[in-house]
């Protein structure tokens, strides 16, 4: 295409978002500050604007950058549009619905409260859980800064007025443990923020190390209101053996230098494994449990042994074994697919 035919082909397109814009040449040219023989060059593909109008133009005829550079319009910049258009509606009616929702809960929950046990009691549970809902719904959308210490600082507030409004209705020294332990949970959430908030770095490795240290945690806190000889010779040793497989899960997909289909594999191997392990170590743990042992797991003997006896643990033999099989066949894919990228590079 020559210079001639690129002009024509622009001014074409131009006249063309003109009209649909519904302005004369007349009209294009008072909002451009330009003359209408200025707007009639352009559509005749006699001269081009100038490059410090472009945005304006743009503005004009409700066309984009690339579409006046390209003189054709850019449809599926114009669907994503749409479809970011029709998004923000469904977002911004759910909000209006869920805070309509939450108006009408509380305004009836109030009513009832009064009517039936002429007082306010029960109320406050209903008020303290709206509100914490109302931090994950709508609260997002309010705040412009820090959004995300707002909306926590927010629902760790209404999470322990909920706790207290369940003190108030029903009593009881539960109060304390469950604001101990309420506590202990929120250093998760918090501990999280704080480690991406102020540091940043190894973020993933640093979240996983205060996951294992806050499990341990949760279960002293819990034993030291609960108590009993659980902590040691049975909630430890089980949250060890989860907190082995979480990691060795992590360290699959964060550091073995494989694709998808081999992570897959692996990680569904672990899975796989993860049952024959926690019954076995329980098991081993707890008395009178005459569950299947570890190499049991690989008998399929064993298993139709028990599914005759009516041992319901067949099941997990049988899960165990479809599993294995299924994650053998994906780490011998996920192989076969590394060998082959790897000869290609």
């Amino acid at each position: 295409m020559n210079q001639s035919d690129e002009k024509k082909s622009f001014g074409e397109y131009i006249r063309r978002k003109r009209l649909e814009a519904g302005l004369t040449q007349k009209d294009l040219a008072g909002r451009l500050f330009v003359t209408e023989s200025t707007i009639s060059k352009w559509e005749r593909g006699l001269s081009y604007p100038d490059v410090s109008m472009v945005t304006s133009i743009c503005a004009a005829l409700r066309i984009t950058e690339h579409e006046f550079f390209t003189a054709c319009d850019d449809d599926q910049a114009h669907a994503q549009q749409r479809q970011a258009a029709v998004w923000r509606g469904v977002v911004t009616w759910t909000r209006r619905f869920l805070a309509l929702s939450y108006a009408i809960a509380i305004v009836t929950c109030f009513i009832c409260d009064l009517a039936i046990f002429h007082t306010l009691d029960w109320f406050w549970i209903v008020l303290t859980a709206v509100a914490l809902a109302f931090c994950f719904t709508n609260l997002p959308f309010l705040v412009r800064r820090n959004k995300a210490a707002v909306c926590a600082g927010a629902a760790s507030g209404c999470l322990i007025l909920l706790l207290l409004a369940c003190w108030v209705n029903v009593g009881g020294w539960w109060i304390i443990g469950g604001l101990v332990i309420t506590a202990v949970c929120l250093t998760l959430p918090w501990g999280w923020w704080a480690v991406w908030r102020f540091y940043g770095r190894r973020l993933p490795e640093l979240c996983m190390a205060l996951l294992s240290v806050w499990v341990f945690l949760l279960l002293t806190v819990i034993w030291g209101f609960a108590g009993g000889d659980w902590l040691f010779s049975l909630a430890f040793p089980l949250a060890a053996a989860g907190l082995a497989f979480l990691w060795a899960g992590f360290a699959a997909v964060r550091w073995l230098p494989a694709g998808p289909w081999l992570k897959g594999g692996v990680i569904a191997l672990l899975v796989s494994f993860a049952t024959p392990v926690f019954n076995s170590l329980c098991d081993l743990l707890i008395e009178d449990m005459q569950g299947p042992r570890f190499l049991d797991y690989f008998s399929v003997r064993d298993m139709l042994v028990r599914r005759s006896a009516g041992d319901i643990s067949w099941v997990n033999s049988l899960i165990f074994q479809i599993m294995l099989v299924c994650s053998i066949a994906l780490i011998a894919v996920g192989a076969a697919a590394e060998i082959r990228r790897r000869k290609q590079a």
